[in-house]
């Protein structure tokens, strides 16, 4: 037998044993960037206003911010892991610390998709504080935990710009995203009951103009309260972006869950880890390309002479 013809034989019966070992179930462990993420989403009534330029039509802020996540949640590498909290009134509440999303993918879609401004706890959205408790819980929770808080930065009642909230932690030792969701113009706040039926909106005269302190004193000085805009909303980016650099978070605004999967796929947000991967593909290439070069590798049939 010719030296060629060995050759084709070997990589013949390399190719089929490794197509063999496919069936072996075979497991490779691999270091790649994943995540640790605790998604927390701003549950305040300013959330239910429908003006996301990139959403469908009728599609508040908070369904928007929820339907991103999950998009998002499923692209992103097995190895992640994401735990949910909500925001409402000055303070997170954690709903479940980070699991890794392969494998309780349906359970993290379901109770992201259960998120409703119903399960607010008080009627005030200070989000300022509101972030820095953010930043607190998910300290506690692990080292390399990011956080990714979702918010349309509307203060209500407003913040005292003269005495604005306090951060008393440490600039960047949690990393992560402060995601902005809204449009640019100011929109009424639609209202609810408790079973979610539509009320109409809220009015000038239903919510504060200015912060509690300064109606106190006015109240008090028997002078009349001060009526702006703050029944209307839009999306405060700039004081979204100013707390996003005070805490050492970035910042980004939603469009939508592939323009969200880039912003946490950023290589600042990840973690190097160990994965064991599925190793099947690679044999079964492996097997491929033997078989190929086993027809490649054949000579070309010689020429009959003319004539």
């Amino acid at each position: 037998m010719s030296a060629a013809r060995r050759l084709r034989l070997l990589l013949l019966v390399g190719a089929c044993i490794l197509l063999a070992a496919t069936f072996a179930d075979p497991e490779l462990s691999l270091e790649r960037p994943t995540y640790r993420y605790v998604f927390v989403f701003d549950i305040t009534q300013s959330m239910n206003v429908a003006d996301v330029p990139t959403a469908p039509p009728a599609t508040s802020r908070l369904a928007w911010a929820r339907q991103s996540a999950n998009q998002a949640l499923a692209a992103l590498p097995c190895g992640t892991e994401v735990g949910l909290a909500l925001f409402s009134g000055h303070r997170a509440f954690l709903l479940i610390k980070p699991v890794e999303t392969c494998a309780n993918y349906h359970e993290l879609r379901q109770m992201i998709d259960g998120i409703d401004w119903r399960m607010a706890w008080e009627a005030r959205s200070e989000v300022a504080k509101g972030l820095f408790k953010s930043i607190e819980l998910v300290a506690a929770i692990g080292t390399d935990d990011r956080l990714v808080f979702f918010s349309d930065g509307h203060e209500a009642p407003p913040i005292n710009p003269d005495v604005p909230p306090r951060f008393d932690g440490e600039p960047g030792a949690v990393a992560g995203l402060v995601v902005g969701v809204g449009g640019d113009a100011l929109v009424p706040i639609p209202r609810f009951d408790e079973d979610n039926h539509p009320l109409g909106v809220w009015h000038a005269h239903d919510v504060l103009h200015t912060d509690t302190f300064t109606a106190d004193q006015r109240k008090r000085a028997g002078e009349r309260p001060i009526v702006g805009t703050e029944h209307l909303s839009s999306l405060r980016e700039a004081y979204l972006q100013a707390l996003a650099s005070k805490t050492g978070l970035g910042y980004h605004r939603l469009r939508d869950g592939d323009d969200l999967l880039q912003a946490l796929e950023q290589p600042a947000l990840a973690i190097p880890r160990e994965v064991t991967t599925d190793a099947r593909w690679l044999l079964a290439l492996a097997a491929l390309c033997a078989f190929l070069a086993s027809y490649l590798g054949r000579s070309s049939p010689r020429r009959r002479g003319a004539g």
